[in-house]
């Protein structure tokens, strides 16, 4: 029996998807969401929670942090619990 050796001459173009867990300012909506990075998740929120125009914030449901950069979303646990705010909208505890 021989050994296999598998090399990867090119990664994959996208990271592979992580889930986070969704919620409205008024935690009455929820929804689990896939993404490999911060655009694809506002993308999909904003799919996901049919919000077509306006700008959104994404936040950590627990404290309200604002989510706005690649690394800082790179840093979260899978499943972490984020918010959606639409314009006008404020986290509460």
């Amino acid at each position: 029996v021989g050994a296999i050796t598998k090399q990867v001459l090119f990664p994959p173009l996208m990271p592979a998807g992580r889930p986070f867990r969704v919620s409205n300012a008024s935690r009455s909506r929820r929804k689990g969401i896939v993404a490999s990075s911060l655009q694809e998740l506002i993308k999909k929120t904003l799919d996901s929670f049919f919000i077509s125009a306006g700008r959104i914030t994404m936040v950590l449901e627990e404290d309200g942090t604002v989510v706005d950069t690649e690394e800082f979303f790179k840093s979260l646990d899978d499943n972490t619990h984020l918010m959606v705010l639409e314009k006008g909208q404020k986290w509460t505890a």
